[in-house]
């Protein structure tokens, strides 16, 4: 029951601070006239709560002014869009991640450290360049045999997902496994490590079946940081591939109301994800599952 009440207060709070963010253009509204207008600002508030007890009154302007058309359902279409790439490309980045951290562990530490500044070298490449040199990839191999691998667009009716999803993960990828490691490497330090190789377990057995299990919970919740980051590129990546996803909406969104309310609809299923995802770990914690 003690936890049910923190997860319902951290939602709430969350809530609230988007909204207090959803109103923020009115207040900033004056601020080349050096003004700030807190009147209009509180107006705005509640506007945006009044919008969201009356969620389903709410309409919004069609992109290029072709009429209005009902908030609910028909955000959902971009926000599964945008979901869909961002969690299977989460998916594909931890999968990846862990990989090669399995990997890196079975190989001698002093070559390990030489790949390790490899792959944090490649952390700092831009997602921009990333995506360009995807799709460039693309056109040139499709120029040079006539096969196309991927979609590097999506039309009217059809929808990319691979390449972004490939797109997306890759730099999330490189920042995973980094964490990863430090995690798998502190963990191999541990007593129970040096326990299972006393009595003769191998290497990538005690990776797998010891280390693996207790590093993927701090993995877990390392990778919360790893998600805004790839928020933070989803807009160029809907932007370059076409993609009618969530973060386009958004910005073809003036109206605050209208803004907030989507984002808030939007951050519901990711906080669903790690709520259920974090419950789920301690619970397993507490039987004992994780050892």
């Amino acid at each position: 029951m003690k936890r049910l009440i923190q997860i319902i207060i951290q939602f709430l709070l969350s809530c609230i601070g988007i909204i207090l963010v959803g109103a923020l253009p009115v207040l900033l509204a004056g601020l080349n006239q050096r003004k700030l207008d807190f009147t209009a600002y509180w107006e705005s508030i509640k506007e945006i709560i009044n919008a969201i007890i009356h969620v389903s009154d709410l309409t919004y302007i069609i992109i290029g002014g072709q009429g209005e058309r009902a908030l609910f359902p028909h955000i959902w279409d971009p926000i599964l869009y945008s979901l869909t790439v961002l969690f299977l490309a989460l998916v594909l980045a931890c999968i990846v991640a862990l990989f090669l951290t399995i990997i890196m562990m079975l190989i001698p530490v002093r070559i390990r450290s030489k790949i390790k500044l490899f792959f944090y070298t490649l952390e700092s490449i831009p997602d921009l360049l990333v995506i360009l040199l995807a799709q460039l990839f693309v056109i040139f191999f499709f120029k040079k045999t006539g096969i196309l691998l991927l979609e590097i667009a999506a039309l009217e009716g059809q929808k990319a997902y691979l390449l972004p999803i490939i797109c997306l993960s890759i730099l999330p990828t490189i920042q995973l496994f980094r964490l990863s490691m430090l995690t798998f490497e502190s963990e191999d330090e541990k007593d129970y490590v040096e326990l299972a190789r006393s009595i003769g377990l191998g290497r990538l057995f005690i990776i797998i079946v010891h280390i693996l299990r207790n590093a993927i919970i701090s993995v877990f919740f390392q990778s919360k940081k790893t998600v805004w980051f790839m928020l933070s590129n989803l807009f160029v990546l809907e932007l370059l591939f076409n993609i009618a996803g969530i973060t386009r909406f958004l910005m073809s969104t003036p109206q605050p109301k209208i803004f907030t309310v989507s984002l808030i609809a939007f951050f519901i299923p990711i906080f669903v994800f790690y709520t259920v995802g974090e419950w789920l770990l301690s619970k397993k914690a507490n039987k004992g599952e994780v050892i």
